[in-house]
């Protein structure tokens, strides 16, 4: 494996690791000769066939172009390892989503996205030889920030394209054996060879499960039940949800015919197919997933949230299990506030027979002045709430106990905390930490650092936080975010995917600003130097990082605060600060980044506990075509301003 900040051909900086398999490892990378984000694939290849077989993914992806399939831009070997570099695209891969979702995609996006993939298979397989894919399944398909549909991974794939030599297919063509037990056709599983029909069955297998959330029954099971006399346990899609049109069910049913013959025999046609459904029925609302039925993981382990190309991985013979669900604690929202019309309607009512003008008037003053104390009870009710965090863990009506310093500093005279935040007293402090205490070049040397004192969120930047800005200005949504809305359960996950600008803006539109480097780890570890928030040992259950969880947390779900009691100061997700990268006084950077970066702190869920500490420091750039998807923040308040 790769560390942060390796150099590869004095050319790409690894930045972080994206995720890796039995096979190969992704990271993402900063390409310094053109300024550009890259995703960069390693090989663990043990013997000549897989190295081939890794060379010849290059060779066949550098050679086709097509909207659909992601762009190479270099291959390579350095020292012993095996690289590709190709294009990056943000975001989480679709079985990731489908899981995030808790629901299937719409009709209507499906078969969009199948029209894309349809028509990418069929200059694939058209090549001569055709090229087969071989491995099409939801964690191979990413969707671009422009809500194009990209095919990932040809590892598994046979065949050749423009440029590769005839006797290097002759050689050893045939791909590296190995399939996806639940999207892997008959004739593949058995060995039996592979043509383009399998890659259709692949593709229906994947559509299916996009648009019910399950994973269909794999191909040796059907055989068996069906041996046995059972019918087939594979369902139609519209069974399992009835917005699914029945001739989008039929069409992906043949294509999932165990024997070959009986599927469609290009992609032409199962395109065809599809479009024949009529658009006026994709309108329709998704169905929501319960959770025992929602997507289950294949034999192979399931994939980390934050990658973008899977490797092959040896194909394990056993039982799927239903994938980790972990709940989430949801807000409980606040009782209906009765409408003012309704209380002024009974007011104004007309008068009963018989009923004079005096006998109302006093009728009309009580009801006002109910209505007054009733408008003023709402008030007190709504401020209490809005202070009120109820998915927090700990401390949720009063929040965090005040440290000795918090006390103190009240007790001086300073101005009452806003809500949300908690004070942090400022002064001297030891920032960094030297090599001989574990530091790397980013963190030593340690030096003395003074602040003052300040306001800090005790929570990250929430998703639902965020969207209030975004709504309030207009701003640009995150790009993890599904047509400018955050998924439903995530209302108290950090926002992500922000850039630096972002963060800038909402923290102006709130009355705050980014903290400094310097007040950022005052916050986290405070006078006494410890390595992490809560002190010098790693404690599992006190923060969302070193494989606590594969996703974002809700804020607060971890109980590892710092002194201040400020959550989540590491693991979770990277916090943007205020300040540029650069070497510590006294200290200096074996390379010098090009551009504006500014440094990020405390890792994400995806860290280990060498990396979310209280010192680990590393610079992103402020905008550009990069993956901010791990990385959100918090703001601070100057004490002057905390009564504006």
């Amino acid at each position: 494996m790769l560390s942060p900040n390796t150099i590869l051909r004095e050319r790409y900086r690894i930045i972080h690791q994206l995720g890796h398999g039995g096979m190969g490892a992704v990271y993402q990378a900063m390409d310094e000769n053109l300024s550009c984000v890259v995703a960069v694939k390693e090989t663990f290849a043990v013997n000549d066939e897989q190295r081939r077989a890794f060379k010849r993914e290059a060779e066949l992806l550098a050679n086709l172009s097509h909207a659909a399939l992601p762009r190479v831009m270099d291959h390579f070997t350095h020292g012993e390892g095996q690289f590709l570099v190709m294009q990056f695209v943000p975001g989480h891969d679709l079985a990731e989503l489908l899981e995030l979702r808790e629901q299937p995609f719409s009709v209507a996006k499906v078969i969009e996205w199948a029209d894309q993939l349809l028509d990418a298979l069929e200059e694939l397989h058209s090549s001569d030889p055709p090229i087969i894919h071989r491995d099409i399944k939801p964690s191979n398909l990413k969707v671009t920030p422009k809500g194009k549909i990209l095919l990932l991974d040809f590892g598994l794939a046979k065949g050749f394209a423009g440029q590769m030599s005839t006797a290097e297919v002759d050689s050893h063509g045939k791909s590296v054996y190995g399939y996806t037990p639940h999207y892997a056709p008959l004739e593949q599983i058995r060995g039996a060879g592979t043509d383009p029909r399998s890659d259709l069955y692949s593709l229906a297998a994947t559509l299916w499960t996009l648009l019910t959330g399950e994973v269909p029954p794999d191909a040796l099971s059907r055989v068996a039940e069906k041996e046995d006399g059972n019918p087939d346990p594979l369902r139609s899609a519209h069974e399992i949800n009835p917005q699914v049109p029945q001739r989008i069910s039929d069409v992906l049913k043949q294509a999932m015919c165990l024997n070959r013959n009986q599927r469609q025999a290009t992609a032409v046609e199962f395109r065809n197919g599809l479009r024949e459904v009529r658009q006026a029925e994709f309108g329709l609302p998704t169905l929501p997933l319960q959770r025992p039925n929602a997507l289950e993981s294949t034999s192979l382990p399931a994939p980390p949230p934050e990658r973008t190309m899977k490797s092959p991985e040896p194909v394990q013979q056993s039982l799927p299990s239903k994938a980790q669900y972990v709940p989430t604690m949801r807000a409980v929202s606040p009782p209906a506030v009765p409408s003012w019309e309704g209380y002024m309607s009974a007011s104004t009512a007309p008068p009963s027979a018989g009923e004079s003008d005096k006998e109302r008037k006093p009728q009309k003053r009580v009801a006002f002045i109910a209505v007054a104390v009733l408008v003023v009870g709402i008030a007190i009710a709504v401020a209490t709430w809005s202070g009120w965090r109820p998915w927090a863990r700990e401390q949720q009506a009063n929040g965090p106990a005040k440290t000795d310093q918090q006390a103190s500093g009240a007790a001086i005279g300073n101005p009452k905390t806003p809500v949300g935040m908690v004070y942090v007293p400022g002064g001297e402090f030891t920032m960094g930490r030297n090599e001989s205490d574990g530091g790397d070049e980013y963190e030593r040397p340690a030096h003395k650092v003074t602040v003052k004192p300040f306001f800090i969120d005790q929570y990250e930047v929430t998703n639902e936080d965020y969207a209030k800005f975004v709504k309030a200005t207009n701003h640009r949504a995150p790009s993890n975010w599904t047509n400018g809305n955050y998924p439903g359960d995530s209302a108290h996950k950090p926002v992500t995917g922000v850039t630096w600008d972002d963060a800038t803006a909402y923290a102006r539109w709130s009355g705050k600003r980014l903290p400094t480097e310097e007040e950022w780890e005052f916050a986290a570890r405070g006078t006494d130097g410890r390595r992490y928030p809560w002190g010098n040992d790693w404690k599992l259950g006190n923060a969302n990082a070193d494989d606590a969880s594969k996703a974002l947390a809700d804020v607060g779900s971890y109980k590892g605060s710092s002194p201040y009691g400020v959550t989540d100061m590491v693991g979770n997700a990277w916090e943007w600060t205020a300040n540029k990268l650069a070497a510590y006084p006294g200290g200096q950077l074996s390379k010098q980044m090009s551009g504006d970066f500014r440094v990020i702190r405390g890792g994400s869920y995806t860290e280990s506990k060498d990396e979310a500490t209280s010192t680990y420091r590393r610079g992103y750039p402020t905008s550009g075509n990069y993956d901010y998807a791990n990385t959100g923040f918090r703001c601070v308040k100057d004490l002057t301003n905390a009564s504006q």
